[in-house]
């Protein structure tokens, strides 16, 4: 039990202390002499609940402590406490120019001494936490048996009827900065006052780019421009609607109603609703996400079984080369996750020509693809597109510790962002302006990028010669990771402290939903027909309609889970259910994460901290990954003690 042979009176003043171990505070900027317990009204009652939690359930449940559950919260009292430590000095005026993390370990013998009191209280805590929903899941839920869900089209009747309130109010829906640009791109707009016409590039995917061109096209020509930015909007409604119901129904018979409404309730929220008319890349992808998720599982379940259906490998084909061509960068999650599923084939002596035929097919879509936009001279992604986190990391080395740079290694870096503008362009919570001093730029944000792209300052197309010279950058990022392997760690969390620590800005501003964006748009991204684009309601209906959908967000548990550091957490706590299963499906389990764990990693080296755009796709997939390690560990669990 959790309370063992303690004295209940010496127990719950323990847990005081911890609950005010939790609430020391990290102030910013930087100040030893506020040095307080945070009085936050939403933080304080946030920790007295929790903990109240804990303790309810303790008194339930035998609540047994594994050492996974005891390294999982310290693992994540680390990252809630450094991300804020290491934040802690920056603000607007710095911009984390000077990353000052260990202030609150070095500055005093009483700062220390809080700094560690408040990482015992959280790794005792969440310790307890990992170990009560350990318990839940495996002990408390009865999942052995089978489950039906409603069929599947009342689930996207309903879903569609929850989203209609979004799409009635926001109609004809909403373009993204993103895509208004790739329209730029598919109609060749001809910017006089700039001398500049807008080339094919696959910045945002070329591919999804004919997509949306053709179908706003077709709208237009229908009726108007109006109704052609909807045909978009209509085509990512019902692509998206099905896809989440058709994962709302899987998660509802893997572990019953309760999941499946909760699941349903993630998916009929604004987040994606709001999301679903806004034309942007990322609205199909996060639905694509889960589509592949799906797929991947149910080809992970064949190969353990030894079962083969070829129309689930074209399907799964089919899945993985739409994920792929959605963001540029998915194609190594797939690539990654297929690979090692040919391996746990041969592992098990499992047939595997099905799934190295896919392998090989998809290769081949792939490489046929980019064959095509070479002939179609479609300009690729700058090369300073994945290298925001690793010009982050050299440019603090060159800012703040430069007489560690050789000559010849500050020319290496001056070659591909000049050194006398990093200074002023430095941000570590943001990559953008480091990437527009990259002597190739695809980005185009402003008037002087494309006026030095139109004075041959810098190139759209990377050059040979620029190939070579980013080569040698990386290769003086990797040598000076080994001379200052603590400075790139801790540029690593500040960068991405928010993704790794869902307590950042839960009482603040949530910027989750694309709602309203109808800003005055620059002329460099204003299409021939942006003029006769309006929304049909009022600015006014369209707010009030939004503070309604923002109150939804705001309820504490929903703000938890769409919170950017959620998925991270989440996935911690996953594999400890997963390494604290002793059967025989624990393999293939932690298989099933690996998904997951590539989708997190890819949106740590992206370059805005805290960008929700960049999470919801892994929020999306959590319900049905959830559900089917809930419902393997059960089925592991009943097999044991046959």
């Amino acid at each position: 039990m959790l309370k063992s042979k303690i004295k209940p009176e010496f127990f719950y003043i323990s847990w005081l202390f911890i609950g005010m171990g939790m609430l020391i505070a990290y102030p910013t900027p930087l100040n030893s002499d506020n040095r307080l317990l945070s009085t936050s009204s939403y933080t304080v009652t946030m920790v007295a609940l929790w903990i109240a939690v804990i303790l309810y359930l303790a008194k339930k449940w035998s609540i047994r402590i594994s050492k996974t559950d005891v390294i999982g919260g310290i693992i994540l009292s680390f990252l809630y406490n450094f991300t804020f430590m290491f934040s802690a000095g920056l603000d607007n005026s710095n911009k984390g120019l000077t990353l000052v993390g260990t202030y609150y370990l070095t500055h005093s013998f009483l700062d220390c001494a809080f700094s560690v009191f408040a990482m015992i209280s959280w790794a005792v805590t969440l310790t307890y936490t990992i170990s009560v929903i350990r318990t839940y899941c495996i002990d408390q839920l009865q999942l052995d048996e089978a489950y039906s869900s409603p069929q599947l089209f009342k689930i996207f009747g309903c879903l569609m009827l929850i989203w209609s309130l979004t799409i009635i109010t926001y109609y004809p829906g909403q373009i993204s900065w993103d895509a208004l640009r790739q329209f730029c791109e598919f109609e060749g707009r001809h910017l006089s006052y700039l001398n500049f016409t807008y080339t094919p590039t696959n910045h945002q995917p070329w591919f999804v780019t004919l997509i949306f061109g053709s179908l706003f096209k077709v709208g237009q020509k229908l009726v108007n421009t109006n109704f052609g930015v909807f045909t978009v909007v209509l085509f990512q409604t019902l692509v998206t609607g099905i896809i989440y119901s058709i994962a709302t129904s899987f998660v509802w018979k893997k572990v019953g109603k309760i999941g499946g409404i909760l699941t349903f309730i993630l998916f009929a929220s604004p987040v994606f609703s709001t999301y679903a008319i806004t034309i942007d890349k990322s609205t199909i992808y996060y639905a694509l996400c889960v589509a592949y998720y799906l797929s991947f599982l149910k080809l992970l379940d064949n190969v353990k079984q030894g079962v083969s259906s070829s129309y689930e490998y074209v399907l799964y084909l089919i899945i993985s080369f739409f994920f792929s061509e959605f963001r540029n960068d998915s194609k190594y999650i797939v690539i990654i996750t297929t690979t090692i599923l040919i391996g746990y084939a041969l592992i098990h002596h499992q047939k595997v020509r099905y799934l190295i035929a896919t392998m090989a097919a998809l290769l081949v879509l792939l490489l046929g693809w980019n064959s095509y936009l070479n002939y179609k001279k479609v300009i690729p992604g700058a090369m300073s597109e994945p290298l925001t986190l690793p010009a982050r990391q050299i440019s603090y080395i060159y800012l703040n510790d430069k007489g560690s740079l050789s000559k010849k290694e500050i020319e290496t870096i001056n070659k591909v962002t000049p050194v006398k503008q990093l200074r002023k362009n430095y941000d570590v919570n943001s990559g953008d302006n480091l990437k527009n001093l990259f002597p190739m730029n695809t980005f185009l944000n402003n008037e002087t990028i494309i006026h030095d792209v139109v004075n041959h300052k810098i190139t759209l197309r990377t050059t040979q010669t620029q190939k070579k010279e980013v080569k040698n950058y990386l290769k003086l990022w990797v040598t000076q990771e080994f001379k200052h392997p603590v400075k790139y760690v801790e540029v690593y969390l500040v960068a991405n402290g928010k993704y790794f620590n869902p307590f950042f800005g839960l009482s603040g501003e949530n910027n989750s939903l694309f709602l309203n964006y109808f800003p005055t748009f620059p002329n460099l991204l204003l299409t021939t027909w942006y003029p006769e684009f309006n929304p049909v309601f009022s600015n006014r209906i369209r707010m009030n309609v939004q503070k309604i959908l923002n109150m939804f967000l705001a309820i504490p548990v929903i703000s938890i889970i769409i919170n950017v550091g959620f998925p991270f957490w989440w996935m911690i706590i996953l594999l400890i259910i997963v390494l604290s299963d002793t059967g025989k499906k624990k393999s293939k389990l932690l298989i099933s994460i690996i998904p997951l764990i590539l989708m997190i990693l890819l949106y740590t080296v992206t370059p805005i901290n805290g960008y929700s755009r960049y999470v919801i796709g892994t929020t999306a997939v959590l319900p049905v990954i959830t559900a089917y390690v809930l419902k393997n560990n059960q089925k592991s669990k009943k097999d044991c003690s046959l």
